[in-house]
């Protein structure tokens, strides 16, 4: 996966590269050259390049290119560009310019003309369609896999003034607009029961698109997440409202017996992270012992259900000494409610068990333990771990300590480095694994643009000084996941060419505890990165965790890589292109 992942960074940077390059050389070949550009001019540039252009030599473009304008739009893929890109609205608004036609006048078909761009439309736009456009323009746009996220409220609202209250909408409604009510959380949550609401929610559900991996950055996200989705079906399907009058509130399944059966721990999946402690404090031995796996598949519980968890593990196997690792390995994420004197004493021996406990998102005092226990069991010391056993730790190599992070093999680190780059440690953690590297491949300044993407997360331990040292040209080959890991401080010691050398995908990571930090050319060098003028999102960046996301599903496209990596066929053309039009 690295090394599609260096393929991307490289193409993706070269993207916006030779875009730029490219309208720059266009200028001085002739002046005001974006002001009275032909159809065939026009026509030879790439869609994927004519995408970033500058916001302000879209709206020059002259009338009458306007054919081949549209006919490229129609084809355009804009999820290559920040969702706060300037370009984006720009392009929309002159496609509009384009149709020639007051919006109260256009038809459904010169709407759907605009392509992917119909999905940029404002809600205030959308209100001035004839009622007839406004219908399959809406529907349209259901099928959209990037709605501008300032676009969802007033959306939400148009919604509601067209087809009235979600809770009032026939099963056909939610099967036609269906992505749509997932802009509204509470509007989901608020549903009210009917015969056929579970199954069309369900269809919906499965109609969705898997989530890209590794999720793309904020300015690139495909859509609201599901977990509101993902609650009305849990509600849904433990409710009894069915034998209710429809105005009094909905209750639960009494618990026990009767409700936290092993067939509807089994249908719930997942979705059994939104039974309460209380509940789940209602569930058998029998119970527990038959959906065991089920329940250990579940990524995300609180605190307070790993501990109930654990009392019924204990009650169903006994106490945690007899374990075997069958047993863990069943118990899967519920291990996390064992205490820290616990948890060294399962029977970790196997990879392959800490293989399947690395999808959970345990604590750093936890991972401490379970590699004590691990080391123990297997009878090795550090230094006498391969690169298999490296690799195979996964995130419990952030249980290691300085002592014994020095003790890392070089050759075994030197080949599994990679797969340890894409582990988030804590801050400590990652600065004694970036020791080992020095110790291994060298000191920073030296490293090339191929060995700092290989070290993946670990890059994010380099020092106050050992930043600046590196050359501009390796800092798009970053890996995306380490730019929020950086502490604030090193970040705003880079110079603004290695602010502007980070490339789009890297920008779009930096969060907004390091963004306020740095002076204004910095700021302004980390929007050129992005390769077109934008308006950063604010207060809307995750602030980076040391922990395993929970992936819930999210409504979504072709990841990031996916589409862009296509590209790398491309690459060579780019370049044969950027030389015959220069």
């Amino acid at each position: 996966m690295l090394r599609n992942t260096y393929k991307f960074v490289s193409y993706s940077s070269e993207v916006c590269c030779t875009a730029q390059s490219l309208f720059a050389g266009l200028e001085k070949k002739r002046a005001g050259y974006f002001n009275n550009i032909t159809d065939t001019e026009l026509e030879e540039i790439p869609t994927l390049l004519l995408l970033h252009l500058p916001a302000e030599k879209i709206a020059s473009l002259p009338a009458s290119v306007c054919a081949v304008f549209m006919k490229k739009m129609k084809e355009a893929n804009l999820s290559s560009l920040p969702l706060t890109s300037r370009s984006r609205p720009t392009l929309t608004n002159r496609a509009l310019n384009c149709l020639g036609r007051n919006m109260s006048k256009l038809s459904s078909e010169e709407v759907l003309s605009l392509g992917l761009l119909l999905c940029e439309l404002a809600p205030s736009q959308m209100s001035l369609l004839a009622p007839e456009v406004l219908n399959s323009t809406v529907q349209a746009l259901a099928s959209c896999k990037q709605i501008p996220p300032r676009h969802w409220r007033a959306l939400f609202q148009l919604l509601n003034d067209t087809y009235g209250d979600p809770s009032d909408w026939t099963a056909d409604t939610i099967k036609s607009l269906g992505p749509l009510l997932l802009l509204d959380d509470s509007a989901v949550r608020s549903l009210r029961f009917k015969s056929w609401l579970k199954e069309t929610l369900s269809d919906l559900m499965d109609s969705l698109p898997s989530p890209p991996v590794p999720n793309p950055p904020q300015e690139f996200r495909r859509g609201p997440d599901l977990s509101a989705l993902r609650w009305k079906l849990f509600s849904l399907s433990t409710s009894t409202s069915e034998v209710m009058p429809m105005r009094r509130r909905r209750a639960v399944l009494p618990q026990g017996e009767a409700g936290l059966t092993v067939s509807l721990l089994e249908e719930l999946g997942g979705a059994n992270v939104y039974w309460s402690p209380a509940q789940l404090s209602k569930m058998d031995a029998a119970t527990i012992t038959t959906a065991v796996e089920t329940l250990g598949e579940v990524l995300d519980y609180s605190a307070e259900q790993l501990v109930v968890l654990r009392e019924k593990a204990i009650q169903a196997w006994g106490p945690v000494s007899g374990l075997n690792e069958s047993q863990v390995l069943l118990l899967g994420c519920v291990s996390q409610g064992f205490n820290l004197t616990e948890l060294p004493s399962l029977p970790f021996s196997s990879l392959d068990t800490l293989e399947t406990l690395s999808r959970c998102s345990w604590t750093q005092p936890q991972r401490e333990a379970v590699w004590r226990g691990f080391v123990e069991r297997i009878n090795k010391t550090v230094g006498e771990l391969g690169a298999v056993e490296l690799v195979g730790l996964d995130q419990f190599i952030c249980g290691l300590n300085t002592e014994e992070t020095g003790q890392l093999n070089t050759d075994a680190f030197r080949e599994a480095v990679q797969s340890v780059g894409e582990v988030q440690c804590p801050l400590a953690v990652t600065e004694l694994l970036k020791q080992r590297a020095v110790a291994v491949f060298g000191e920073p300044q030296g490293w090339t643009e191929a060995r700092v993407n290989s070290l993946g997360n670990i890059m994010a331990g380099l020092s106050l000084s050992e930043f600046p040292s590196l050359s501009p040209s390796a800092f798009s080959f970053l890996s995306p996941t380490s730019v929020p890991l950086i502490p604030p401080d090193r970040l705003a010691a880079l110079s603004t060419s290695q602010l502007k050398a980070l490339g789009p995908d890297n920008a779009a990571m930096v969060t907004n505890a390091q963004w306020a930090v740095l002076g204004e050319a910095q700021q302004a060098a980390l929007g050129n990165a992005l390769g077109v003028a934008y308006d950063r999102m604010a207060n809307d960046r995750a602030e980076p965790t040391t922990n395993p996301p929970s992936n819930l599903p999210q409504l979504s496209g072709a990841s990031m890589l996916g589409t862009l990596g296509v590209g790398v066929i491309m690459q060579p053309f780019l370049f044969l292109l950027l030389g015959f039009v220069l």
